[in-house]
């Protein structure tokens, strides 16, 4: 079943474009990945989604019942200071007023305890936990709704390694616990590669590639991914499998790569945005067809 569809989403901002012509599906139970460097789009891609963004052009299709849920980059920031554990984890449900109190916090504690923290914690402030806790925090707060969809957006970049290390394998078990769709969004593409299934790479607001994530990390194709690749992965992978080399220039091609792309030529000038497959479920924009 597909939960989300989007075709030809464009979001513009004075003169330039934040997103263009983005299109793909998400199936219900999917775990995708979005990744690029800063700027590519993929916090405006979120809005839209999640239909906080509503100054666009094309389709979004949501086929959800209840509302999305979300994880942020910074805890700190995201978690009220003046409400303890159990207010913030509980907030939705004494909202909707659907269950008693002492129910609520059987909840909220076992809600805690699958997220890995002592149910003790419940009536501490945030500042008197540590910043990986306060992240367990906020993804209780997200899964205690029990959502159909669940949106990480680089829930990870402010965590040390030993402890992002644990958010990702918290974040796969409870997707396969609770069966929820999960867009993870992260400049770690070893993050990327080990969490999710499929994988979006943007770049200037459009999609360079696109489609199964063992795929296109191992086997990248569009110049850009390479590029993207080999500056985050270089210690494991050799020189020739993903380093280019690259030179920025001025340029009249309509693909938003050009500008940097080691392989232009007199073709890409005529770019139409042309989306080839590389193997199944494997995409790229590109007009060149010995990439």
């Amino acid at each position: 079943m597909k939960m989300i569809e989007i075709k030809n989403l464009s979001v513009k901002y004075k003169n330039f474009y934040a997103l263009r012509n983005i299109s793909f599906d998400i199936e219900a139970g999917d775990i995708v990945g979005i990744a690029g460097q800063s700027g590519s789009g993929k916090t405006t891609l979120l809005k839209a989604i999640s239909q906080i963004e509503k100054g666009y052009d094309g389709e979004v299709k949501l086929n959800i019942k209840k509302p999305i849920q979300f994880v942020f980059q910074d805890p700190s920031s995201s978690l009220d200071p003046r409400m303890r554990i159990y207010e913030i984890v509980a907030e939705s449900l004494l909202i909707k007023k659907t269950i008693k109190r002492d129910e609520v916090i059987d909840e909220v504690k076992e809600t805690l305890n699958r997220v890995g923290l002592n149910s003790d914690l419940i009536f501490k402030y945030p500042f008197e936990i540590s910043g990986g806790q306060k992240q367990r925090v906020a993804i209780a707060r997200a899964i205690i709704t029990k959502p159909e969809l669940l949106i990480c957006d680089e829930p990870i970049s402010s965590l040390d390694i030993s402890i992002s290390a644990q958010i990702l394998n918290l974040l796969k078990d409870l997707s396969d616990e609770y069966k929820f769709t999960l867009i993870f969004v992260s400049h770690d593409i070893s993050s990327i590669y080990y969490l999710t299934k499929k994988v979006i790479i943007l770049y200037r607001g459009e999609m360079m590639e696109w489609g199964d994530t063992q795929k296109i990390i191992n086997r990248p194709v569009h110049p850009y991914t390479k590029l993207l690749i080999s500056s985050i992965l270089s210690t494991e992978k050799k020189p020739d499998e993903t380093e280019i080399e690259i030179n920025e220039r001025e340029t009249s091609s309509k693909c938003a790569f050009s500008s940097l792309c080691p392989f232009i030529t007199d073709e890409c000038i005529n770019f139409n945005e042309e989306i080839k497959m590389v193997e199944d479920d494997h995409y790229i924009r590109c007009i060149k067809s010995n990439l």
